[in-house]
C-alpha cells in the first residue's frame, strides 16, 4: 500500500517542481515521423495520425535525409522506422547526441546491423525453434503501454516473428519492457533508458528491436495505437508524470 501511495505523491509532485524551476514543458509535444522508405505504408502511415492528435501531439513527417540540427530543432520526440539507412543516421551521430543530452527523445525500431549510437549494439536473433520463442512477452508495462491489447499484439494477421524476432544488448539501467526467446533465458525485445545527460535531463530512449511499430496492433478496439502508446509512455516520463 506503501509504494502506490508514493508512486501518486510524486507523480504529483514532480511536474509542480518543474514549474516552480521554469522547466515545464509546454502541454503539447512535437512528434516527428522519419521518413525512411518510400514504401507507401511506410513514407507517410497516416493511419497513426489520429491517436497521436488525440493524444494531444503535434505530428509532422518528415524525409530522413534532411535529418539535421534544424529539423531536432523542431520536435520534442523523434520516431525513427525500422527501414533506415544506417550509413546515413550513423553520420548524424553528433546531432542525435546533442537532441537527447538537451532532452529530445528517440523511438527506435531497428535490428542493428551496424550500430550508429554508441549505446546501441548488433541485432542478435533467437533460435526458431521452438517456434514459441518468438512470441513476445510483456514483462514490465509500469508505463501502461501494453494495457488492453491483449496477448496476440505482436501478431501481424496471424503470424510471429515480424513485430520482433531477437534483442540487442541494452546499455546499463535500461528497463526490460517486453522479452523474446526461450521463457528460460528471455531477452529484450524492447527497452527503455534514460540517456546520461550532464544536467541530469537527458531524453529518453524507446527501442524496439524490430519490425516498424505503425502496424501493431493489428487488430481489435486499439488497431494500430502502439505509436501513440509509447509516444504518449516517454511524453510522460519527459514531463515528469511517470517516473523512471
Amino acid at each position: 500500500r506503501f509504494m502506490p501511495a508514493t508512486a501518486r505523491f510524486l507523480q504529483g509532485f514532480y511536474p509542480w517542481l518543474n514549474r516552480e524551476l521554469g522547466i515545464e514543458r509546454p502541454a503539447r509535444c512535437r512528434f516527428t515521423y522519419l521518413q525512411c522508405s518510400h514504401h507507401q505504408t511506410e513514407w507517410r502511415p497516416e493511419w497513426i495520425e489520429p491517436s497521436l492528435r488525440e493524444a494531444g501531439f503535434d505530428v509532422t513527417f518528415e524525409p530522413m535525409y534532411r535529418l539535421g540540427v534544424d529539423m531536432l530543432a523542431l520536435t520534442d520526440i523523434l520516431y525513427i522506422p525500422s527501414s533506415h539507412d544506417e550509413f546515413f543516421l550513423a553520420s548524424r551521430q553528433a546531432d542525435l547526441l546533442a537532441f537527447l543530452e538537451r532532452g529530445g527523445s528517440l523511438v527506435i525500431c531497428a535490428e542493428p546491423c551496424r550500430p550508429w549510437l554508441p549505446f546501441m549494439a548488433p541485432f542478435v536473433a533467437v533460435p526458431p525453434r521452438p517456434f514459441t520463442n518468438i512470441k513476445v512477452r510483456v514483462k514490465d508495462d509500469r508505463l501502461g503501454i501494453f494495457v488492453d491489447l491483449g496477448d496476440g499484439f505482436d501478431g501481424w494477421k496471424g503470424v510471429f516473428g515480424q513485430y520482433a524476432r531477437g534483442w540487442t544488448d541494452p546499455p546499463a539501467g535500461a528497463v526490460q519492457i517486453t522479452e523474446i526467446g526461450p521463457e528460460n533465458d528471455p531477452k529484450p525485445a524492447d527497452w527503455l533508458w534514460r540517456y546520461p545527460a550532464e544536467s541530469g535531463r537527458g531524453g529518453f530512449v524507446f527501442m524496439h528491436n524490430g519490425d516498424n511499430l505503425t502496424r501493431y496492433p493489428d487488430h481489435g478496439p486499439n488497431k494500430e495505437a502502439l505509436v501513440a502508446r509509447v509516444a504518449t509512455a516517454v511524453r510522460r516520463l519527459m514531463v515528469g508524470e511517470s517516473l523512471f
